[in-house]
């Protein structure tokens, strides 16, 4: 991880003993002897070693950017990494190192190179020249410092970068400090262990002495790794600790999940005894992240200690680990935290504006009297990697009833993603800390009566098969009784007996009367489908110039017709009709067959009064959110569409999307009730690419039904069948063919849903 200019002192309240020990050092700069200590990696019959002034050094290392050396030593600390000899404004390199000296430390000291992330360009010569002169200057500084053990030649310079040459600049630095300083070997760090990266290494940088890997969760497969490589040089693990946000689960909408205090300890303690242990040819040394407290995706995620500076497990374990014993007094530990009842893995979501009960369980082994503290912060936005600075997300105030009571109880915030930290302190300055992602939304639950027809997933049914299609201005080619007939029994054997139809043409009548003559248990929302009745070309991408007056004036006369024919079947049709749908996508900004708004709600008024049925308009949940103010008062139910996939989101972030939308729309109307009228996954698409697969959408299906059984939501899946007819017909992989749960042929995709 880059960590330069982004960590927080160790402890405010030893900041002031701190300043003042190094102000001392600093003012006795000259009794520290200017003599380093010889420092080489020495081959053995088992593989390598570090010695420092001719003897084995067994380093017992964290990172550290701030002087807290006492505290360090006592814990059976006595070596630490840094990542930047230029924070002048934040700590003093040479105070860092005179303290470090002062207490028996040595430093294995960070030049902080540029990344190609940060925008630094490594095919500039002029510009990589000036960092090796600044570079130069920083080696002269410090060289012969006695504390100093190795050089760092960069941080994870292979974080998203592309060009090898960075490597190239590594090298002729690393050959500078070799020419400056015989006395310390030199390093480069990698974010990982990567078979690639080290070649890569090996070949532009073959003056480095040494490699340096940087492992969270993958310390655990470390020693496989170094087996099934046959690597054979010496190197360190320069940073490891606690398991990434980039290794971790996540909740439903993609909050990584962070492992309380305690067990956050188990993995120190496991990394270190298990894994760092057992490789005992080429490691020369390992250095734990991170000696202090630093943001990154969350305030506790990697330091160990708390912002105010208080100790927690994880310094108990390594305690452990460098001295053979437990510290004379022991950390609290988490036992459980848990909101509304359910812990961090639950994918908690609450109601905006209810109340519900926290707990925090922890428990001190000394016995020693807790108290609490708990913290809800806004989810953080960050994508920064590496360790990039971070903004810290704020506090927000008034949402628990005691904010320093074991057990209490949290008002939810606002719509949107948080996290509620909560904090147990004994008397001795140590922290446990546990941590619960949360999501806020609108209440999205229905009574069961708002179901339509009874029924939770239904299907959008049109019926076209291969060479078939809608009237498109030469005739339409429906399929024939037949057809229809076993797409019907195909839909009722898989559970299908709510379908959606989108115009009241030949074809939906053909199914209707068919659902009657074989007494099929089908019910049916029938669609009104209208023509554009003014022209969108200045919205619509596809729109190429203005759709003609006499155009406009066809397709008005022509609703009129399709809303006539339709309340004549809603009407003879009424056992088997059960709503009605007036208008699909006509009103969202992007469409080609544009009506006005005003219209709309006039043709609802007009089928209301004619038909028993309720009545509804199906559009994305863009508009209704941000437009259908005035027509949601007309319409019985609102029909909402939502596509995560044309959103461009993961199938990991489908379901939680999908419930955003929702809750958009159900935020400005809470006492409407409403329907999803469309939602789908499709399973092949140009315009998707690997997103679109068919476990995938058997995967939204399946979390989409779910969620509306518990909801009492009416979903109907887009759609039955693929439609090849739509779209552009050049294009067989174009998203519009591909959303059926059957195959054109009409083979299923997947297990009966």
């Amino acid at each position: 991880m880059q960590t330069s200019r982004t960590f927080a002192p160790v402890s405010p309240f030893i900041l002031a003993a701190l300043f003042m020990a190094t102000t001392f050092l600093s003012a006795c700069e000259k009794q520290i002897p200017n003599q380093p200590a010889k420092v080489e990696i020495v081959q053995t019959g088992s593989g390598y070693e570090l010695w420092r002034d001719g003897k084995p050094y067994e380093v017992r290392g964290a990172g550290m950017a701030f002087n807290d050396f006492e505290r360090f030593v006592s814990h059976g600390g006595n070596s630490i990494r840094n990542w930047s000899t230029n924070v002048e404004d934040e700590q003093s390199t040479r105070a860092l190192l005179d303290a470090a000296y002062a207490n028996g430390v040595t430093v294995s000291l960070c030049l902080s190179l540029q990344a190609e992330r940060w925008g630094f360009d490594y095919d500039d010569e002029a510009a990589v020249q000036a960092q090796f002169e600044t570079m130069r200057k920083e080696v002269l500084k410090y060289r012969d410092h006695p504390a100093l053990l190795t050089w760092i030649i960069g941080n994870e310079l292979d974080l998203n970068a592309e060009n090898h040459a960075v490597y190239d600049a590594v090298n002729e630095i690393s050959k500078m400090i070799h020419e400056l300083d015989p006395n310390h070997p030199t390093t480069s760090t990698l974010s990982g262990f990567d078979e690639e990266d080290i070649a890569i290494v090996r070949e532009r940088a073959p003056d480095l002495d040494f490699f340096s890997f940087q492992v969270y969760g993958s310390l655990f497969a470390l020693p496989e790794l170094l087996a099934a490589t046959g690597f054979d040089a010496p190197f360190m693990v320069t940073e490891w600790g606690a398991v990434g946000y980039w290794e971790t689960d996540k909740t439903a909408w993609g909050a990584p999940l962070e492992k309380t205090s305690t067990e956050k300890a188990d993995v120190f303690w496991r990394g270190y005894t298990e894994k760092l242990a057992a490789i005992d040819d080429n490691l020369i040394g390992s250095y734990a992240f991170v000696w202090g407290q630093k943001q990154e995706r969350t305030p506790t995620w990697f330091g160990i200690f708390t912002e105010d500076g208080y100790v927690t497990e994880a310094v108990d374990v390594l305690h452990r680990a460098w001295t053979g014993d437990w510290p004379d007094n022991r950390t609290p530990q988490v036992h459980d935290i848990r909101l509304d009842g359910q812990g961090a893995t639950d994918s908690v979501t609450l109601v905006a504006g209810q109340n519900y009960e926290i707990a925090f369980d922890a428990r001190d082994p000394d016995g020693d009297t807790l108290r609490y503290r708990w913290e809800v912060k806004p989810e953080s936005e960050a994508t920064s990697v590496g360790g990039d600075r971070e903004e810290v997300p704020h506090n927000i105030d008034g949402l628990l009833e005691d904010a320093s009571a074991a057990t209490t109880t949290l008002k939810a915030p606002p719509i949107g993603n948080y996290r509620l930290f909560g904090y147990a302190f004994d008397e001795q300055n140590h922290a446990a800390h546990a941590n619960i992602p949360f999501r806020v939304n609108s209440d999205l639950r229905q009574d069961p009566s708002e179901l339509i027809a009874g029924e939770v997933m239904a299907m959008s049914y049109s019926g076209y098969r291969e060479g078939q299609h809608p009237d498109r201005g030469d005739g339409a080619v429906n399929p024939s009784d037949a057809e229809i007939l076993e797409d019907l029994q195909i839909l009722v054997d898989n559970g299908f007996t709510l379908l959606r139809m989108y115009d009241v043409d030949v074809n939906t009548q053909t199914t209707l009367r068919l659902i009657r003559e074989h007494e099929l248990p089908v019910k049916v929302l029938l669609g009104m489908w209208l023509r554009a009745e003014f022209s969108n070309h200045e919205g619509c991408a596809w729109l190429d110039e203005p759709i003609p007056q006499s155009e406009l004036d066809a397709n008005t006369l022509r609703n009129e017709v399709e809303l006539e024919t339709g309340i004549r079947l809603a009407n003879e049709y009424d056992d088997i009709i059960v709503a009605v749908n007036v208008g699909n996508e006509a009103l969202v900004d992007w469409n080609d067959h544009m009506v006005p708004v005003d219209t709309v709600i006039r043709y609802v008024r007009r089928v209301q009064a004619a038909i028993s049925q309720p009545v509804t308009v199906a559009d994305n949940y863009v508009w209704w959110a941000e437009d259908g103010a005035e027509l949601v008062d007309a319409v019985d139910f609102i029909g909402i569409h939502t596509y995560a996939q044309w959103e461009e989101k993961t199938i990991d972030e489908a379901m939680s999307f999908t419930l955003e939308n929702l809750a958009r729309v159900r935020e400005q109307y809470p006492d409407k009730p409403y329907a999803i009228l469309e939602a789908g996954w499709a399973t092949t698409a140009r315009e998707f690419g690997e997103r679109a697969n068919v476990p995938d959408q058997a995967r939204y299906y399946d979390e989409l039904k779910a969620w509306a059984t518990d909801n009492n939501v009416t979903v109907f899946f887009f759609e039955a069948f693929d439609e090849p007819w739509k779209g552009n017909p050049d294009d067989p992989m174009g998203a519009e063919k591909h959303w059926g749960i059957f195959y054109v042929d009409r083979r299923p995709k997947h297990e009966s849903r």
